[in-house]
């Protein structure tokens, strides 16, 4: 489990550069602010609240013991975008990773999160994961199952008017897994 591999410079296809780096304690200002800085319809769906500090810190305690794993894109000084993988380190589930993902709107169709999915398929078979899962709000997250799709992410269910926003709209719940491989010569 290679982490000499940060930081990672990453060119976007832009031609802008970005580098990757997994998330320390004191990144937690920035990551804050990057939470902080998106648009509303780009958090109301999330289980926890990314402008709360004390969620930040209890992203990068969990980052410690090893039951998440997140990678930071930042561009000068500014975080850009965030991905996790989560796991459960016992139980009926400890093979399947999950995988959050969220890049600022700027940097988005930039191929930022491609990259930022291909590192978590990495770091889950270094872990020596099966499956990787990452949930989608249709309707409001369509760029982000067209991109996993791409990246061989299979639908494995729908979750029919599963979220509400705060208008009282429903939303449809996109489940996706992805089976991984044990070496990047088996895909």
């Amino acid at each position: 489990m290679s982490m000499n591999r940060y930081p990672k410079e990453i060119v976007l296809k832009d031609g802008s550069e970005v580098i990757l780096k997994p998330l320390s304690h004191e990144d937690q200002k920035a990551l804050l602010a990057f939470f902080e800085d998106l648009p509303a319809e780009n958090k109301w769906y999330l289980k926890e609240d990314p402008t709360d500090p004390a969620t930040i810190r209890k992203w990068a305690d969990n980052q410690e013991i090893g039951k998440t794993f997140c990678v930071l894109a930042w561009h000068d000084d500014k975080v850009v975008a965030h991905a996790s993988l989560l796991r459960r380190l016992r139980g009926g589930r400890k093979h399947v990773g999950r995988l959050r993902l969220m890049v600022a709107r700027d940097y988005r169709k930039k191929q930022l999160g491609t990259w930022l999915i291909f590192d978590m398929i990495r770091r889950a078979m270094e872990l020596g994961l099966e499956k990787l899962r990452t949930d989608f709000i249709i309707g409001v997250e369509d760029m982000a199952i067209n991109a996993t799709r791409k990246l061989d992410f299979v639908s494995e269910g729908v979750l029919r008017d599963y979220f509400r926003d705060d208008d009282g709209n429903y939303y449809d719940y996109q489940i996706m897994v992805k089976q991984l491989h044990s070496e990047w010569s088996d895909f």
